[in-house]
């Protein structure tokens, strides 16, 4: 056997000496463990509008069915866009037949226009201006990325002074002399958009009144969970 040969073998049995040692330790039985979770919330305003808008329509020729669609979406994003202050993209387009007795009678062909913005009332006006032509299919209020961020930090500060004393308690109430952090994981719940599902027609007169809206508050929340080993 060369040199090299030798020199793999006695690699390869360090090697599982080692990981013998490591699996062993890890079996080794551990004592006097607390595992407990603690939970701080905060309500919070949003400051972030979603809105769904769409447009249908039908037509036994599909090309003229498409033509409309395209035209009027077109339109209505030359509008959108002459907002500064609204962030604007068009969502799903569907197309589909409709069916009389298994023959294909009509098109039919559905366009989504989704619109979001940080100032309500610019965009509770786009809107009204905006249901001359499409159907409000939806309306979400959340909180923004920046404001959740700042207030998760805050609650993060909170959970885990809450963890510390929470483990301080349990030391006394054992009648240890100490304790040391084991394992914490810090969990941050995302609250969901609150929706308004909204189902109106398209409005034939000059002007549309904007929705009346109402943007209310999400809970977020932060968990930190983790185990302590009481010291004796």
């Amino acid at each position: 056997m060369n040199l090299f040969a030798r020199l793999l073998i006695t690699a390869f049995i360090l090697s599982l000496a080692a990981t013998n040692q490591a699996t062993a330790a890890d079996e080794t039985p551990r004592y006097n463990q607390i595992h407990f979770q603690v939970e701080r919330s905060r309500p919070v305003e949003n400051d972030r509008m979603q809105a769904m808008l769409s447009l249908t329509a039908e037509d036994d020729n599909a090309a003229r069915l498409a033509d409309q669609i395209n035209r009027s979406m077109d339109a209505a994003l030359k509008i959108a866009k002459a907002r500064a202050k609204v962030e604007v993209r068009t969502g799903g387009y569907r197309t589909y037949p409709v069916y009389n007795k298994e023959k294909i009678q009509r098109w039919r062909a559905t366009q989504e226009l989704l619109l979001e913005s940080s100032d309500f009332a610019e965009l509770g006006s786009l809107i009204g201006q905006l249901q001359e032509r499409l159907q409000v299919t939806s309306i979400n209020f959340s909180v923004s990325s920046a404001r959740r961020a700042a207030v998760e930090d805050e609650l993060i500060a909170q959970a885990l002074d809450a963890f510390k004393q929470r483990a301080e308690l349990v030391r006394k109430q054992l009648a240890a002399k100490g304790y040391r952090i084991v394992d914490v994981s810090i969990n941050t719940g995302g609250a969901q958009p609150i929706p308004i599902m909204m189902r109106a027609t398209a409005m034939e007169a000059a002007s549309v009144a904007p929705p009346a809206l109402e943007a209310g508050t999400s809970t977020l929340t932060v968990s930190v969970g983790g185990v302590v080993e009481l010291q004796y």
